[in-house]
């Protein structure tokens, strides 16, 4: 199947050099594959054996009077309180619990597997302060604590941060999990960056009712008139990679330097080398070396080749892996797609996916970035494409760009096997909840925003800070601050409640999911 969307992208890119494809055709290969192995540790199985008897959320137990008052003693105060809850007209209660219940923490399949990896590492390699968090923690106890201990906002280049408890400050987070770290900042308070490392890919998904059209500047105001918008769809908040501190997060796989890619660092190693060299820095680099199936690299290694893969700027110090950040969205599309779909063939209804850029606003570290993010979601698209058949309409909004390949204002992906005989195409602005055309009025929107990994949803939107970005925006036009907090919304965004997306089963609740995967593998 690759091989013959290779050629149809070949002759589509031809047609104009600027849609040339990021990486030449050695690099440009397809990944993740469908169905790609598993590669299950000992330590791995037995964290996944102890998933198989957890239980879903019971849905008949949500009383809406007991979320409210749980809302209410939340203690940060909300941006806007239009959004909450307890503002909704009662006659929408019925459908509000449903929204509540249908709330889940969902991770792409490989994520499982690098989760089960940080965990064997760090009860490994751990400092003491490390083991004494991650001594015997399970899977999904890792999960519930990269939802419950993140801050309420997170942001800037020099950390700046909103603890749930009120503490306000700025920086210290590097020192998270270390003998230098201190009071707030310690490892049993808040997430190491090794921690929102991971919640970079741990979304949150819900049905929700929609205040207005989820525009930029909304603030939370009610939109009066309801035939201007859907009255209620799907969220899923994503989130892009960040390069604001060096030598953190996807800074540490993407970007190649003299000083970080060295093999005092861990870097260079086979996984043959790196067993025998028994050392935390080159057993952590092979968590992610594995992760993204790609070898480590030395920067004088890499410094004199000159190929599509690498990215030098002018006056640039570092070296930025196109190929790398391409896997890194892969991910994070596959999980929206297969997400989308899920919910789609749950609910029985066609959906409308609007899509917008992570990562490309203020994280954005090269121009390029948006060519990456189209020709990745393009070519995963066109992967997964079989088994999107609840997938109707997927719309580009706010970028720059206004076609990429296949992807072109008023396209569509043609699919012999889907209800609609393909999958339309949109690249054009449009407010994420604004009322649907009448072809579309029988679909249901899902929504995507791009979301902080050390927050919660909404970010800025509990500093009061409602038009900053689209984080705030999705919060003041949905109900996600409530359903989306794991602080909140406790028996549904939960560790216990985590959902799997795999090309494989679909989406299923981590019990379904162990269930079916250990039959297979063991």
């Amino acid at each position: 199947m690759w091989s013959a969307i290779q050629t149809f992208l070949s002759r589509s890119f031809s047609l104009d050099p600027r849609n040339a494809p990021i990486l030449s055709t050695d690099y440009n290969r397809i990944w993740p594959q469908e169905n790609a192995a598993i590669q299950l540790t000992k330590f791995g199985e037995d964290l996944l054996e102890k998933c198989m008897e957890l239980k879903k959320p019971n849905a008949c137990e949500i009383d809406i009077e007991s979320f409210i008052e749980k809302s209410n003693k939340f203690p940060l105060q909300f941006g806007c309180d239009t959004c909450r809850v307890m503002s909704q007209p009662v006659e929408r209660y019925a459908k509000i619990k449903k929204q509540i219940a249908s709330a889940y923490p969902v991770i792409h399949e490989r994520v499982l597997y690098l989760y089960l990896a940080f965990l064997e590492h760090k009860c490994k390699y751990g400092n003491d302060i490390e083991r004494a968090i991650y001594a015997d923690m399970t899977l999904t106890a890792l999960v519930q604590r990269l939802l419950e201990k993140r801050c309420a906002s997170f942001y800037g280049c020099i950390d700046k941060y909103l603890l749930v408890t009120g503490q306000k400050g700025y920086g210290g987070f590097c020192e998270v999990g270390t003998n230098a770290e201190k009071v707030p900042l310690q490892l049993k308070n808040v997430l190491s960056y090794d921690e929102i490392k991971l919640t970079a890919f741990l979304s949150i998904s819900s049905q929700t009712e929609f205040i207005n059209d989820g525009n930029r500047y909304n603030e939370g105001v009610v939109e009066v008139d309801k035939t201007k918008i859907e009255p209620e769809g799907i969220v899923i908040g994503l989130i892009g990679g960040r390069f604001q501190v060096k030598e953190t997060m996807e800074w540490q796989d993407i970007m190649i330097t003299a000083v970080q890619n060295t093999k005092a660092n861990g870097y260079g190693y086979t996984a043959e080398e790196a067993v025998k060299a028994n050392k935390r820095a080159v057993d952590y680099r092979q968590i992610w070396r594995s992760f993204y199936e790609e070898t480590d690299l030395i920067y004088e290694n890499v410094k004199p080749l000159n190929t599509k893969r690498f990215f030098k700027g002018p006056h640039a110090y570092y070296i930025f892996d196109n190929l790398l950040m391409k896997k890194r969205y892969a991910i994070s599309f596959d999980t929206l797609l297969l997400e989308a779909e899920a919910r789609g063939a749950t609910m029985n209804k066609q959906m409308y996916l609007h899509v917008v850029g992570i990562g490309l606003g203020s994280w954005r570290a090269v121009p390029q970035q948006e060519k990456i993010f189209l020709e990745t979601f393009n070519e995963r698209l066109q992967l997964l494409l079989p088994k999107l058949s609840h997938i109707s309409v997927v719309h580009f909004s706010y970028f720059v760009m206004s076609t990429w390949g296949e992807l072109r204002d008023g396209g569509v992906i043609i699919s012999e096997t889907h209800p609609e005989g393909g999958i339309k195409i949109f690249m054009s602005n449009r407010n994420p909840s604004q009322k649907l055309a009448p072809e579309f009025e029988n679909m249901l929107i899902v929504e995507s925003y791009a979301w902080a990994g050390n927050a919660l949803p909404g970010n800025d939107f509990w500093l009061g800070a409602l038009a900053s970005s689209g984080d705030p925006a999705a919060a003041c036009s949905t109900l996600i601050s409530e359903l989306h907090n794991p602080h909140i919304n406790t028996e549904s965004v939960n560790g216990e409640n985590l959902h799997i997306a795999s090309s494989r089963f679909g989406v299923l609740h981590i019990a379904d999911y162990a269930k079916k995967i250990l039959k297979i593998y063991t």
